[in-house]
């Protein structure tokens, strides 16, 4: 653990907020627990967490708003917790930056490996790329510690958690054909293969979009149909 392994739990079950903030305070984390969105948005002005957890079924406001809010304004990872389990609901969180998706009843032990494997993510660098916080590929430069896009032209973007470790896989296999397979383990990814690649599409749809990468004829991610993705880089 580190000083910056601070989770924010927004749900408002008083219940469920208690079973998880429980859980993960024994498990070593900082934990603020939230009952309304309005509340965590004013705590974001003090300070972002590394991650947050966000129920979709606020009081308040829905929490896909919020998520698509915090992919888009700050690095913390996100895992939605929420009842509305349907692929259609799952799809549209991650489309919005969710890192993950667990639909309730959920066991808090499976929550707490969540938790787990979305914090090894922040530091996703294989070693080959560790060394180097940033790399320039394609008239961007990536920096995967800032988690931060920037164009020669001066256009910067975000990185969620996930594309910057998704991004830094592709960077440490330049130029070289990468599987499904190999970036699910190089990701620690433990979902089961349908979930792992609905996420991975989106999630490579997201990194082709911010970098300006066209779906119908990509320059840098390839899909190679049937093998996987090539990273074109110099």
């Amino acid at each position: 653990m580190t000083s910056q392994d601070h989770i924010a739990i927004v749900e408002d079950s008083v219940e469920v907020l208690k079973l998880l903030s429980d859980a993960l305070v024994a498990a070593g984390y900082a934990v603020s627990t939230y009952g309304r969105a309005i509340e965590f948005e004013a705590s974001l002005a003090v300070g972002v967490p590394s991650l947050c957890i966000i129920d979709l079924g606020l009081p308040d406001k829905d929490g896909l708003g919020l998520v698509s809010h915090l992919a888009n304004e700050t690095d913390a990872s996100i895992l939605v917790v929420s009842g509305r389990g349907a692929l259609d609901d799952r799809i549209v969180g991650l489309e919005l930056g969710a890192d993950d998706y667990l639909a309730k009843p959920f066991e808090v032990s499976e929550v707490v490996a969540r938790v787990r494997a979305l914090m090894r993510r922040r530091a996703p660098a294989p070693a080959s790329v560790e060394a180097k916080s940033e790399h320039i590929f394609a008239g961007w430069t990536a920096n995967l510690t800032e988690f931060t896009l920037t164009h020669k032209d001066g256009v910067s973007k975000r990185l969620s958690a996930s594309e910057a470790a998704l991004l830094a896989v592709f960077i440490s296999h330049a130029n070289q054909l990468i599987t499904r397979e190999q970036i699910q383990i190089a990701l620690d990814d433990r979902s089961d293969s349908l979930s792992f690649d609905r996420a991975i599409d989106v999630r490579i749809s997201r990194l082709r979009s911010k970098l300006d990468d066209t779906t119908r004829n990509p320059k840098i991610i390839k899909t190679i149909y049937g093998a996987g993705y090539i990273f074109i880089s110099d």
